[in-house]
């Protein structure tokens, strides 16, 4: 030990530090508990949006019941359903994408701010540079 230098037991205690075990038995528990936020945030959503189709579903069958019931039974019943006009319900619901990770939301960033980059070079290469009569250069 004596003979280590100081380099050498900086590099031991990083790769003590670094590269235990318990390291990686936490980072792979952190993967996992992202991965189970990410499938139970998505079963919540599914869920939310089968909820909303199917309170559309029996708002449609209790107005398609006020319509047909109503007028037949009572006259004040006949009289608001002939000032009302029925609404269509929409059965049309968007499919939930699958969430994005955090890596995949900061790549889709960086390759949105090179396009940008990209296009502002192609920009400045389309302009033309115009010189006036002392030589300095101007926007044309």
């Amino acid at each position: 030990m004596e003979n280590e230098t100081i380099g050498a037991r900086i590099r031991q205690f990083f790769r003590e530090l670094f590269g235990s075990r318990l390291v990686s038995r936490l980072e792979e528990d952190l993967i996992r508990l992202r991965q189970d936020f990410e499938s139970r945030t998505q079963e919540h959503q599914i869920l939310v949006a089968s909820l909303r189709e199917e309170k559309q579903m029996l708002l449609s069958k209790v107005a398609t019941y006020e319509n047909v019931i109503m007028p037949h039974s009572s006259r004040a019943g006949a009289e608001v359903v002939a000032y009302q006009k029925p609404t269509k319900p929409s059965f049309s619901f968007m499919d939930i994408p699958a969430p994005k990770s955090r890596w995949q939301v900061v790549q889709d960033e960086h390759d949105a701010q090179m396009a940008k980059e990209l296009a502002e070079e192609a920009k400045q290469k389309e302009e033309p540079v115009v010189r006036n009569f002392a030589g300095e250069q101007g926007a044309g």
